[in-house]
């Protein structure tokens, strides 16, 4: 509720209520009565003294911001806000006020009036509370550079902020920023004691450096894993087991790398955002795609028209953990191609497609329809017609149907990896939650989706008679120009020599929005390759994903 509530001690009652017997209307005792109110959870007579204060001294900022803060602890956020632009509009401008108004808007989520609220102030004031807004508002953005700029500037005006160093010990991890990384938490070390969140992102910097025994010891640590389970978020606890199942891959116990990653995979699917997520949705939909999009439906299939130009359009498909996010780096350092950012650019098209049609409707589209569902794609990002647009997003492959229906002339990308260096990767790795990702549960789940994704993928290529270019994520490692050169020539396009520094392309990039995003920025490395070897948890799905592994030449 207030900052000043923890220094109050319930038995200074009596003290400030003689104090009041004197002097009625000495404003201090009543501000001290009601914020003991407020720690003894007697609400009703803490908004009356808030209320008695106004009215002693209407200019003085406490009352105001105590009684908002009553109303918004009790859900009452109109009626907190109302209070406090009344004074800051009409009575005095106050950075308390100010500062309380614009958590207020970030509680309410709503940023771009909190973005204007913030510029309209942040240069008059010395305030760390907007400067650490102003940054979380720019980091929403993903513009990272600039959000920076604010993080810094909030940890120089209250060097006690550890908001501010948790998002740059964030950001500099996604960037790859190491040598950034190490100085803030030498700086967060001189400061915070005992922070067992800081101590993760010390272990975190030795496993960045490959240090992984160091890393180990921080994180093994009884006292730090007990802080983590029994006081920290659900987030951090995540956080934790995904650092300690990557550090023990490294160091070969990989019994307990699986183990590690399952417990996360328990405490993220339980997040409170994720429980809306339902596998079985996503699996469902395969389902009823398979049985469409069968021999018996191809008559149906009217005369497409191709609308407008389009021949310039790439979709990038794989499953997740496939090289797709290597490959997108790859692609984004030719000078002749824009490939989009990982956004649902084309489901969001489908998802309104399907809320007015049936499925049967996507064999005929009228050509009216059609232009009109390309325009709104297109105009989603900046597209040029003179560039190769490459759409990169995994799991568009199960929306195959959709995209060679809309866009008939469009080029198709298949990256493949070993089925089960797919799978494994998958379970292990910590994915931003949706429909198709919350299936990497385990092993289990995972094998089962990965063979209904590629059924399906399959039943497409042979509905359409797609062409498509099939790219390994092993033959990139291996024989990199060779298997680029002929990735281009699909392309029509010709090999560059900026392709093969793709890292210096990486490292240019603000944000990187997937798990591989500390991957792309290093030299190639074959570990990656036969990875699935090392966990003996993987024997038990061998036999389901032999089919796949046979089909794309691979071995076990």
């Amino acid at each position: 509720m207030n900052e000043k509530l923890t220094n109050i001690n319930s038995n200074d009652k009596i003290y400030y209520l003689n104090i009041l017997k004197k002097e009625p209307k000495n404003y201090e005792a009543i501000l001290k009565l009601g914020l003991i109110d407020v720690k003894e959870k007697e609400f009703l007579f803490a908004k009356e003294k808030f209320e008695d204060l106004i009215n002693i001294d209407i200019y003085r900022y406490e009352g105001h911001l105590n009684l908002s803060n009553i109303y918004s602890h009790e859900g009452n956020i109109k009626k907190a806000k109302d209070i406090l632009e009344n004074f800051l509009f009409n009575i005095k401008e106050n950075i308390e006020i100010i500062n309380a108004i614009a958590i207020i808007l970030l509680n309410l989520k709503e940023y771009k009036d909190l973005e204007i609220f913030i510029n309209k102030y942040i240069n008059r004031y010395e305030s760390y509370i907007l400067n650490y807004l102003k940054a979380y508002n720019l980091t929403r953005a993903d513009k990272l550079l600039e959000s920076e700029h604010y993080f810094k500037k909030t940890i120089a005006l209250n060097k006690n902020f550890w908001q501010s160093y948790d998002f740059l010990f964030k950001q500099y991890d996604k960037q790859s920023r190491i040598t950034d990384f190490r100085e803030l938490l030498k700086k967060a070390s001189s400061i915070f004691k005992n922070n067992c969140i800081l101590s993760y992102y010390e272990s975190l910097y030795y496993f960045r450096v490959k240090n992984y025994s160091k890393s180990q010891i921080i994180l093994s640590d009884k006292s730090l894993s007990n802080k983590f389970l029994k006081e920290q978020s659900d987030v951090a606890k995540a956080d934790y087991f995904h650092l300690l199942s990557r550090v023990n891959e490294k160091l070969g116990d990989f019994d307990k790398s699986y183990f590690f990653a399952i417990e996360r995979n328990k405490i993220t699917l339980n997040f409170k955002e994720n429980k809306k997520y339902n596998k079985q949705l996503i699996l469902d939909t395969i389902s009823v795609y398979k049985n469409f999009f069968e021999k018996k439906n191809k008559s149906k299939l009217s005369n497409f028209s191709e609308g407008i130009y389009h021949s310039n359009l790439v979709f990038l498909i794989g499953f997740p953990r496939s090289g797709t996010t290597l490959l997108d780096t790859i692609l984004r350092s030719h000078s002749k191609t824009i490939v989009l950012e990982e956004k649902p650019y084309l489901l969001d098209v489908r998802h309104q497609f399907y809320e007015k049609n049936k499925l049967i409707n996507v064999l005929n589209i009228d050509e009216k329809e059609k232009i009109q569902m390309q325009k709104q794609y297109m105009n989603s990002f900046n597209y040029n017609s003179k560039k190769i647009i490459i759409d990169k997003y995994p799991l568009n492959l199960i929306e195959l149907g959709f995209i060679k229906t809309i866009f008939p002339n469009s080029k198709i990308i298949l990256a493949i990896r070993h089925p089960l260096d797919c799978i494994i990767s998958c379970v292990l790795t910590s994915f931003k939650m949706n429909e198709g990702m919350v299936n990497f549960e385990n092993i289990h789940t995972t094998s089962f989706f990965y063979n209904e994704c590629f059924q399906l993928l399959f039943k497409y290529f042979y509905f359409f008679e797609i062409n498509y270019h099939t790219v390994k994520y092993e033959n990139i490692i291996k024989d990199f120009t060779n298997e680029i050169t002929s990735l281009v020539k699909f392309l029509n396009l010709s090999f560059e020599e900026n392709m093969i520094n793709y890292q210096k392309t990486a490292k240019k990039r603000d944000k990187i929005n997937t798990p591989s995003y500390d991957q792309v920025v290093q030299p190639l490395y074959s570990s990656s390759i036969n990875r699935f070897k090392n966990f003996d948890k993987v024997n038990e799905i061998k036999a389901g994903i032999q089919y796949w592994v046979n089909h794309f030449e691979y071995t076990i």
